[in-house]
C-alpha cells in the first residue's frame, strides 16, 4: 500500500469541502464531512497520522481549499 501523503489528504479534503459548500453546507459541515470521507477512503489511522505529522497543515489546507473554491471560505 502506498502510504498518504499531505497533498493527496488535502486535495480530497478539499474537494469535498468545497461540494459541501456549493451545496449549502456551512463551513464546518463542510469540513467535518469531507474529513469524515478522507477516513472512510484512506482509513482512520493514516489520516490521523499524516495530520499530526505535517507542521504546517493549517496553512496549506488553507491553500488548497482557497485553489480549488476561493469563495466558498
Amino acid at each position: 500500500m502506498v502510504e498518504l501523503s499531505l497533498l493527496t489528504l488535502l486535495n480530497t479534503v478539499a474537494a469535498d469541502f468545497c461540494t459541501h459548500r456549493a451545496q449549502g453546507r456551512d463551513v464546518i459541515k463542510a469540513a467535518l464531512i469531507a474529513y469524515s470521507n478522507a477516513n472512510d477512503k484512506y482509513g482512520g489511522s493514516s489520516v490521523r497520522k499524516v495530520i499530526t505529522e505535517s507542521p504546517g497543515i493549517e496553512a496549506a489546507a488553507i491553500a488548497v481549499v482557497v485553489s480549488k473554491c476561493p469563495d466558498k471560505l
